[in-house]
């Protein structure tokens, strides 16, 4: 967005952050839900090597309910997916039921290698804390679709 003068540094803000929270924050919840999860895969059970960089090469953290929705900026918000998963889950072609029952809405649009965990269930941090919560859990349920 432009400034007032149009040189294009203005003082509104970066688009993709919900205001309040810090880039520090991010990354503390970020670190903190790898580590919950043992840099494993949610859905399938992929392990992983953890990485030292900011962002693991592998797995991404994708909210339950997205922070533009509402949803905090909470562990029990997140899970660590890896990069088809997360993108099956964010467009809605899985969901999560209460008991961490998988339910693949769209299976035509999973990655041909993306098989869920043997048990059919996310795989979850044994801290209870830390588990999905059941509230943004329904909530994903709820919305449509490729949204």
């Amino acid at each position: 967005m432009a400034s007032a003068n149009g040189d294009g540094f203005g003082d509104n803000p970066q688009g993709g952050f919900a205001t309040g929270a810090s880039l520090d924050v991010y990354e503390a919840i970020y670190r903190l839900v790898m580590t919950a999860y043992g840099y494993r895969c949610a859905l399938t059970g992929e392990q992983f090597a953890p990485d030292t960089g900011l962002v693991h090469p592998h797995l991404e953290v994708v909210a339950i309910r997205p922070r533009e929705a509402g949803g905090p900026l909470a562990i029990d918000n997140y899970l660590a997916l890896e990069e088809h998963a997360a993108r099956a889950f964010r467009f809605g072609h899985f969901v999560v039921e209460d008991d961490y029952r998988v339910v693949i809405r769209n299976p035509g649009a999973f990655h041909a290698g993306l098989r869920p965990h043997a048990d059919g269930r996310l795989l979850v941090p044994a801290e209870q804390l830390f588990r999905p919560n059941p509230a943004y859990l329904a909530f994903h349920r709820a919305m449509p679709p490729g949204t």
